[in-house]
């Protein structure tokens, strides 16, 4: 038997880089912003000296330890303005903070309210701007989540009102999901207790089906970005109780989006226990100054 000569394989016969693409067979894909711009209080980094008088920091911070023993939070937040301290126990201060995970922002017709979790899980600076970005006021919140998110969502409408006759042709899915979301939401409103999701990652929707949902959902007031489970993005609706939650990879593709039925999405809130651990963590810091 004869062999057959095999000729020779080009080193990029296969493999990345070995076929053509044309540019109308390109991926391409909107990105998704994953940071806001948010009042800073003051950038001026804190120089340890010794010589610095930080008692003022210290009384402050001995009172919020104080009341946040055994706090809980299933009670009201714990509420404290800041003020009573010179520039430099304003800047250790302010340096001690530092940023936590989660971090939100409120657009008001004439102010905004700028949310900050610091390094203390549960601990919250919470900072009032106008419109001119003049600061209005200026405090500390302990809690699972600062009241002003809860409170405001809670003043919108529990309704989600739409006719399907009146959609445009080109929208598919977005009917079912409503009506969906209208039976998950008339539960919640009933029980109060109700922690549900839509996962459109999981539905067949279209471009126009997310475009009627947002319209008719409406567009809230407030933004909410969570480090702790990766890149997390919480935005309001005009709706109570139904927020669209979306979650990022490290390169910002968004790789889950659902939208749930709830007061607020627990991956925003600090836990018990981590309200505990600051509390010690506190005392720790304060107790070397």
């Amino acid at each position: 038997m004869s062999s057959i000569p095999i000729p020779p394989i080009p080193a990029n016969f296969l493999g990345a880089g070995s076929q053509t693409v044309s540019e109308e067979d390109k991926l391409e894909y909107m990105e998704m912003p994953t940071e806001m711009s948010t009042f800073d209080v003051n950038s001026k980094i804190y120089e340890w000296d010794e010589s610095h008088d930080l008692s003022q920091c210290k009384t402050f911070l001995e009172g919020v330890h104080a009341q946040m023993l055994g706090f809980k939070v299933e009670n009201p937040n714990l509420s404290f303005v800041v003020q009573g301290m010179n520039d430099d126990n304003l800047a250790y201060f302010n340096t001690l903070l530092g940023e936590g995970e989660v971090s939100a922002i409120i657009n008001q017709k004439e102010q905004t309210i700028n949310i900050q979790e610091s390094i203390f899980t549960g601990f919250w600076r919470i900072t009032i701007v106008d419109n001119e970005n003049n600061l209005i006021s200026d405090c500390i919140e302990v809690g699972d989540i600062p009241e002003a998110i809860v409170a405001l969502n809670q003043k919108k409408s529990n309704k989600i009102l739409f006719d399907s006759a009146l959609l445009p042709e080109s929208v598919i899915n977005a009917p079912a999901i409503l009506t969906e979301l209208k039976d998950k939401r008339q539960e919640y409103e009933a029980s109060k207790k109700t922690l549900d999701a839509i996962n459109l990652t999981l539905l067949p929707h279209t471009e126009d089906d997310l475009t009627a949902i947002n319209k008719i959902l409406g567009f809230g007031d407030t933004v909410i970005l969570s480090r702790g489970y990766g890149n997390c993005r919480i935005t309001s609706t005009g709706i109570s109780a139904i927020w669209w939650v979306k979650y990022f990879n490290s390169t910002d593709n968004e790789i889950l989006s659902t939208i749930e039925i709830t007061d607020i999405p627990i991956v925003a809130c600090a836990a018990q226990e981590d309200i505990q651990d600051s509390t010690e963590r506190l005392k720790e810091f304060t107790d070397e100054l």
